[in-house]
């Protein structure tokens, strides 16, 4: 594909219509999440896994799924500590996120990414969530996190996490 060419992604929840079988990330694990556990785990409402394919096309480039999850107050970085009620915090968990080999460098995980922190507003207006939080499965992955101002948690510096409140207020001043 051309850099100059446009692609139009369809972003959905994923189904069994979608082609999973050819998907490769270059990771096994996030290979079999997706092939073997995510229709699974949406059917018992434990995440929900999104899908990125071109528009009209089955194959799946991309994915991520999401679910709810909390971090207890100790775990969270002593400078957003302040303020906080001394209970866990709601978050929304971003378990996966994973990009095709055929696809990665074109910009599809930053727009994965970035539907996933729209999906946390959303969210957030319906129910409680103080951060979007993900675990990077690696330090690739931790520095692409980092890149969009996640920062590590006390206990694990592979957690990051991202304040709601720094997603609403990019929005503003974009």
């Amino acid at each position: 594909m051309n850099d100059k060419e446009r692609v139009r992604w369809t972003i959905e929840v994923l189904n069994r219509s979608h082609e999973r079988e050819n998907f490769d990330c270059g990771n096994s694990k996030l290979n079999e999440y997706l092939k073997k556990y995510a229709l699974q785990n949406q059917k018992a409402r434990y995440s929900v896994t999104y899908i990125a394919s071109i528009k009209g096309n089955k194959e799946i480039a991309g994915y991520y799924c999401s679910s709810a999850s909390a971090i207890e107050f100790a775990n969270i970085p002593l400078q957003q500590q302040k303020r906080l009620p001394k209970y866990p915090a709601p978050v929304m968990l971003i378990g996966q996120l994973a990009v095709d080999r055929r696809l990665q460098g074109k910009g599809l995980g930053k727009i994965l990414l970035m539907h996933a922190l729209s999906s946390a507003v959303k969210i957030s207006e319906e129910i409680g969530v103080y951060v979007v939080r993900v675990d990077a499965i690696d330090e690739e992955a931790k520095r692409f996190y980092l890149k969009y101002g996640f920062v590590p948690l006390q206990d694990n510096d592979c957690s990051l996490i991202l304040p709601l409140k720094t997603i609403i207020n990019s929005r503003h001043s974009s």
